[in-house]
Order: structure tokens, then C-alpha cells, then sequence
């Protein structure tokens, strides 16, 4: 066997059979190719039925560098093997490489080879390989959606309803409501509807903050707040942030007796990072009389295992605050646009008042309450962006560029020169950060795999063609 990574060794059955040899190399895992009883020197095998001289199937692709992934994150070596340790396995070998190390596939396929000298993947193997991540010719990172997409409850659900699209939408939304007030422990009348966060971003400058309000908005931050702002003729107030972090003595320091709403986003947008909840409190205890303190948890969801914000506890303790979220992350809706809002009555009858009739669909509805049921595949939705947000994070370390660590489905980096023009011309679209007042950055979203793998690879080249010395991407 031969040790392509420290932990991923590839060889034959023969040497999966050789139980000294696994207590030698120290293997806790097979990966078997080849028909194997599993010796008793490891712990775990997973078999997987794979012709030689024939295509790969996409879903075994995806089995198998799934299942390295998750061995490698459990601190296991793994041996990966077919019948001889020429074609096969050293083939999946290459796959693992290109996704998780973020090496493109030429040169993934030169590595395996380089430590494994008689590994000659057949030429039809090597076809399918490169049709599968090549498959998506232009991948979209931009928009932090769910590149799971819908739950298929939310698919059926909508399926069922596309025979009524002639009748008008529930007025009030009240099925929906009344889900989420009951999630919240809030009564519906707490709760309020929208055609996406963004219109009840809208209804919030218009009726909380007016012509002539001040506004504090962090800097940088999501631009549709200031727009709202400034549509209404609100006074925007720029809080700037301590390099990607909140300080929440900028927020004091910009209050007055004529601020009207103060915005917070925790995840931020476009850093993923939170704001502290005793930071959170300080502020909502400085807050001015008259003034509503606006907290968008579009990304709340994402943040699993993180000191956060009570936002609707403040809320059920009648506290001026507003409570937004969003159901085009992590449910994947975003095409529909459904975001909801939760604050005390007064303040959802003041934006309610401003709400177009009709302005959440029948489509959005059905598919908003389908979504929430299915709490499984919001729970895998978040698995893998974790998993995924730590591959990315990974590869830009490797690739020495400056990140910020994110608690979101989304990362901000420094990049290569003219990044976003460079990756647009070679199939990768990322986020540009200018209108954010970040010239040099991008942002990426937390993709597929294989589209993560892509950005990855793409960015390695860039990096090299910058710095020619770089002959590799360091691993």
C-alpha cells in the first residue's frame, strides 16, 4: 500500500487482506472496491460494487469521497483498494484529492501516481471523472442560497396546490402564523409575514424610522438597509465595525434621542459574524424612548453550537425589538420569498398596516408551512453546510488567503487580484463586495462538494499564476 495523504493510503486486496500490514500502517477503516471480508484488524469497511474499465456513477463518486471525508474527520487512516491498487481505487483516490484538498484534477491524478507509481487508471474511469466535475459548467456561489434546494415536502406540497392557483392566497397568512407563533411561544398576532425579509426590511424603514429618522446600520453590511433608508428619506448613520466584529460601543456612542432604528445582524452579512449577547443587551438597555431595535437572523440557522442572541425572548418581555429570519437559507425558498417577523403587536399592526393585500402567494405558503415541517432536511442542510464551510475554510488556508472565520453558509475573503472577473471567465461566479465598500474581496458561498471542490481549485489557480513560485497548492 502507499500513503497518498498521511491518513488515505491506496493498494490491493491483497494488502487489505494482510492483517499485519493494516496493524503496521496503523489502517482503522477499509474502503473496499474489490470483494473483501472484513479483516478483523479494522473496526469499519464500507464495500462498494465498482466495474473497472467502465464509467464511474456519480452517486458512487459521492459515496465514496463522503465516506473518506468523514473518516478523515474522525482522525482515521483509511486504506482504499481494488482487486491490484491500479485503476480503481487509485482513481477515487484522485476524486477525494480534488474536493478536499482542493487540487485541481490534473494535478490530483499526477499526485496519486507520483506516490503510487503503478497506479494507471483506466482511460474510461478518468473520462467519467472529469465529466462528473465538469458537469456544471458554470457554477453559482454568489447568493447564499441552499444548493440542497427545497425540502421535497415543500416540492409534494406545492405539487398538490397548482390546481387552486386560481383561487387568492389566505389574506392573512394565518395557518403560517400561527405555526410560527406556536414555535416561538408568541401569539400570532406577534408574528407578521412577509414577501421576504427584504419587503419587511421596507415596511420597517417605512413605518418605524420615516423621513428624517435616524437609522444606525453597521459597516459593511447587507445594502438593502440602507436603500430602505433611503427610499423613506431616513438619516442613515454608519456604525463601523472593529475589522469583521461588532463594537458595541460604536452603537452607544451613535445614539440619540432622535434615533429611530438600529439594525443588527447576527450572523452579519457579509462577515458571518455574531454579535454578543451581553453586547446585545447593553444595547437594547441604552436603546432612546421611541426606537425599535431591528435583529435579522436571516442565517440564525446556521450558527449551530453558538452563543446567540434572544431576540424573541426580548420580544415575549414586550421589549421594542423586531425579530427578523428568513426562509430562503436553509429551507431553501428563496424563490418563492418568505421571510417572517416576530415583535411586540404594536409594532407588527404598524408595518402590517403598510402590506400590500395578497403579497404572500398561495405557492409561498404552502410550500413555507412544508418547509418547516420538515425538520430533517433542515438538520442535513446544516450538517453538510458545516462540513462544507470547514472544506472551504481549509483550502483558503492552504492557499495562505485571509478569511473571516463564519458562523453562516458563507465566507469572506481577501482575493487574488481582479478575482471576481477572473473566476466569472473561468465558470465560477462569487460575490462581488464593492457595493459593500469592500473593494478585494469577495464572498463565496458554502456549495455543493463538487462546486466547493471547483472554487477551490479555480482559486489555487489563480493564486499560482500570481505567484508562479507556488507550484502546488500547499497541503
Amino acid at each position: 500500500m502507499d500513503f497518498v495523504t498521511p491518513w488515505l493510503a491506496v493498494g490491493s486486496r491483497a494488502d487489505a487482506a494482510d492483517g499485519a500490514a493494516l496493524r503496521a500502517a496503523g489502517i482503522d477503516a477499509l474502503l473496499s472496491l474489490a470483494p473483501l471480508s472484513r479483516p478483523a484488524e479494522v473496526a469499519l469497511q464500507l464495500s462498494l460494487a465498482v466495474a473497472d474499465r467502465a464509467p464511474l456513477p456519480a452517486g458512487t463518486i459521492r459515496t465514496a469521497v463522503d465516506f473518506l471525508a468523514q473518516r478523515a474527520a474522525a482522525g482515521q487512516r483509511v486504506l482504499l483498494h481494488c482487486e491490484m491498487g491500479i485503476s480503481r481505487s487509485p482513481a477515487l483516490a484522485a476524486c477525494f484529492l480534488h474536493e478536499h484538498e482542493g487540487m485541481p484534477l490534473d494535478e490530483a491524478f499526477v499526485r496519486v501516481r507520483s506516490l503510487r507509481p503503478k497506479a494507471v487508471p483506466d482511460p474510461a474511469l478518468v473520462d467519467s471523472i472529469r465529466a462528473h466535475y465538469g458537469a456544471c459548467a458554470r457554477i453559482d456561489l454568489s447568493g447564499n442560497e441552499n444548493p440542497f434546494g427545497p425540502s421535497p415536502r415543500a416540492r409534494a406540497a406545492m405539487a398538490r396546490v397548482l390546481g387552486q392557483l386560481h383561487r387568492y392566497p389566505p389574506l392573512d397568512a394565518a395557518e403560517l402564523r400561527g405555526l410560527l407563533a406556536g414555535r416561538a411561544e408568541l401569539a400570532p398576532s406577534q408574528v407578521l409575514i412577509g414577501n421576504g425579509a427584504c419587503e419587511l426590511i421596507d415596511l420597517a424603514m417605512r413605518s418605524l424610522a420615516g423621513a428624517g429618522g435616524e437609522v444606525l446600520i453597521p459597516d459593511p453590511a447587507f445594502p438593502a438597509y440602507r436603500s430602505a433608508a433611503e427610499r423613506v428619506g431616513a438619516r442613515v448613520v454608519t456604525v463601523p465595525l472593529d475589522g469583521a466584529c461588532y463594537r458595541i460601543e460604536a452603537f452607544l456612542e451613535r445614539l440619540t434621542p432622535s434615533t429611530r432604528l438600529v439594525v443588527v445582524a447576527s450572523p452579519h452579512n457579509p462577515t458571518g459574524t455574531l454579535m454578543r449577547p451581553a453586547d446585545w443587551r447593553r444595547l437594547c438597555d441604552a436603546l432612546p424612548s421611541g426606537a425599535v431595535l431591528l435583529l435579522d437572523e436571516a442565517y440564525r440557522d446556521y450558527a449551530v453550537g453558538r452563543a446567540l442572541i434572544d431576540g424573541v425572548g426580548d420580544v415575549r418581555a414586550g421589549r421594542p425589538v423586531l425579530v427578523l429570519r428568513s426562509l430562503s437559507k436553509v429551507e431553501g425558498l428563496a424563490g418563492l420569498r418568505v421571510g417572517y417577523g416576530f415583535a411586540p403587536e404594536p409594532v407588527v399592526r404598524r408595518l402590517a398596516a403598510l402590506c400590500p393585500q395578497y403579497h404572500v402567494g398561495s405557492l409561498a405558503q404552502v410550500a413555507a408551512l412544508a418547509a418547516l415541517a420538515d425538520e430533517e432536511h433542515a438538520r442535513r442542510s446544516v450538517a453538510a453546510n458545516a462540513r462544507e464551510r470547514e472544506v472551504l475554510t481549509a483550502g483558503l488556508a492552504r492557499l495562505g488567503l485571509a478569511f473571516v472565520p463564519s458562523a453562516a453558509n458563507f465566507v469572506l475573503l481577501r482575493g487574488p487580484r481582479d478575482a471576481l472577473a477572473r473566476l466569472a471567465a473561468r465558470g465560477v461566479a462569487v460575490k462581488c463586495m464593492a457595493r459593500y465598500g469592500l473593494p478585494g474581496h469577495i464572498r463565496v458561498s458554502v456549495g455543493l462538494p463538487e462546486e466547493n471542490a471547483r472554487f477551490l481549485a479555480v482559486l489555487g489557480e489563480l493564486v499560482r499564476e500570481d505567484h508562479p513560485s507556488r507550484a502546488t497548492v500547499p497541503v
